[in-house]
């Protein structure tokens, strides 16, 4: 085998994590690490630490370009771990001789099983579809290691049908703040001018596709991506994520029309065409790339500088997913930009807002209510950039934000308490708290606020976005 790849710290700390969870006798376990946090490369070492040991492993994934990826990765010599692997999927001749398998779930129910003491499954945020859960059945010896950057579901169902412990020792934030992620700008629309979604039928968790088309059919808002492109990130290599194809197609016109090189792929793009069109856009041929889904997952291009929403979504996993193609860093690149056409940003809150993972069933919002663990966001009303509710001065063009731009909507309240500063006033909302912490929030050292939090049954977020005001204060006062 070659030199094997090295770790970072926090992938040897999943490592140690999922050890330590075998030892306390769990045999399914759920490992979360973000989009661009090196999951393959996760895997890959354990699988090199299995076939070491002399045990057969066998690699799960739902999308022939996930297969097709982790083969390569696991089975590269010189960029890879050089473990010979074969392929089970349709095309490949099969190689069962091999200690690891990569296969495709759709191929290998039609097959005879490969023996495996451990099983990883990619994209684990499927294991709980029928066909994942009965091929899981048929290895009730094996060690289950699922891997994911979005341990979400639209239907709100948990992952602990399938693992009983999850390791998720990194977010999005520390990947940003130690060099391994790009910081963000998010860009947006006034609040008064997004899509009205509430009138939005919800199929299977998310917009009814159709009727969300009607909604973003518009000429307004064609020309609308492409002014937003031109004034927030012209000239950059961006991916726009569309509803459906006559969507994406229509995107792709108007860009065309205003000048700026743009391509279109999709599900039934022909392969070869698709692959001809994906390689021009690495070696950055042309600017833009619409498409419809197909890029959300394993699509890897770090040279992409600007992710535009062009749709809204009710599923986190799609919203994080879209935003992480933009999250890899690249020379010359010194932050990813999100132009949200959809609001999805005010539903979900930036994607590094900090979070707590959890096996557990998420209980289902009423319809319309937005998304109750996000910080509350405004829009600078100079240059557009949405910034976290408690934001002083927009980093952007330097607008500084009054008072009345730094309060909440009254409809805002009862669903974000968390987040309210400390002169808003919500009934039942405060709790009594002790002397020592009886002083102004910006004054209070972290420990400090996670006491408040616990005091007041706040979510971990509320202490990020305190933390953040005093930063804002420092940098304020230091201007000054």
């Amino acid at each position: 085998m070659s030199n094997l790849p090295q770790l970072r710290n926090y992938q040897l700390a999943v490592i140690e994590g999922v050890r330590e969870q075998m030892k306390q006798g769990h045999r399914r376990i759920l490992v979360v690490v973000p989009t661009g946090g090196g999951k393959t490369t996760i895997g890959g070492s354990i699988i090199h630490s299995s076939v070491s040991k002399g045990h057969r492993v066998l690699w799960l994934a739902h999308r022939k370009e996930l297969v097709e990826q982790a083969h390569e990765r696991i089975s590269d010599r010189h960029k890879g771990f050089g473990i010979p692997a074969g392929v089970m999927m349709a095309g490949h001749p099969p190689r069962r001789k091999h200690a690891v398998q990569v296969a495709s779930i759709a191929t290998l129910i039609r097959r005879d099983l490969p023996t495996a003491k451990v099983v990883l499954v990619d994209e684990a945020h499927h294991s709980v579809s029928p066909s994942f859960l009965n091929m899981l059945d048929k290895y009730p010896d094996a060690v289950v290691i699922g891997l994911t950057a979005t341990p979400y579901r639209l239907d709100g169902r948990g992952l602990g049908d399938v693992y009983t412990a999850i390791v998720a020792p990194v977010s999005i934030g520390d990947l940003q703040a130690q060099g391994y992620l790009t910081p963000v700008r998010y860009f947006g629309t006034r609040k008064d001018l997004e899509p009205k979604l509430d009138t939005v039928k919800t199929v299977g968790g998310d917009y009814k596709n159709d009727e969300l088309y009607k909604l973003f059919d518009k000429r307004a808002l064609y020309d609308g991506v492409v002014a937003n492109y031109v004034k927030f990130a012209n000239a950059s290599r961006a991916i726009v994520f569309n509803i459906n194809v006559e969507h994406s197609l229509k995107v792709m016109e108007a860009f065309r029309a205003a000048g700026i090189a743009a391509y279109h792929v999709d599900g039934e793009t022909p392969r070869a065409e698709r692959e001809s069109i994906l390689a021009a856009f690495k070696r950055g041929e042309f600017e833009v790339l619409c498409n419809v889904n197909i890029l959300t997952e394993g699509f890897d291009l770090p040279a992409i500088e600007t992710v535009i929403l062009n749709r809204a979504t009710k599923s986190k996993s799609l919203y994080l997913q879209m935003v992480g193609r933009g999250l890899r860093p690249a020379p010359g690149k010194s932050a990813c930009t999100v132009i949200d056409q959809g609001g999805n940003v005010r539903h979900f809150g930036p994607v590094e807002h900090p979070e707590e993972h959890s096996l557990e069933a998420t209980p289902k919002r009423k319809s319309g209510s937005g998304a109750t663990s996000a910080p509350p966001m405004k829009t600078c009303p100079q240059c557009e950039r949405l910034d976290l509710l408690f934001v002083q001065q927009c980093p952007e063009c330097g607008h500084v934000y009054s008072s009345g731009e730094m309060k909440l909507e009254q409809e805002e309240f009862l669903e974000l308490t968390d987040f309210l500063p400390k002169n808003v006033v919500v009934p039942g909302a405060k709790k009594p708290v002790p002397d020592h912490l009886k002083k102004s929030w910006l004054d209070m050292s972290k420990e400090e606020l996670k006491e408040y939090a616990t005091i007041q049954g706040y979510k971990p977020g509320w202490v990020y976005c305190q933390l953040k005001r005093q930063e804002q204060a420092q940098e304020g006062a230091m201007a000054a």
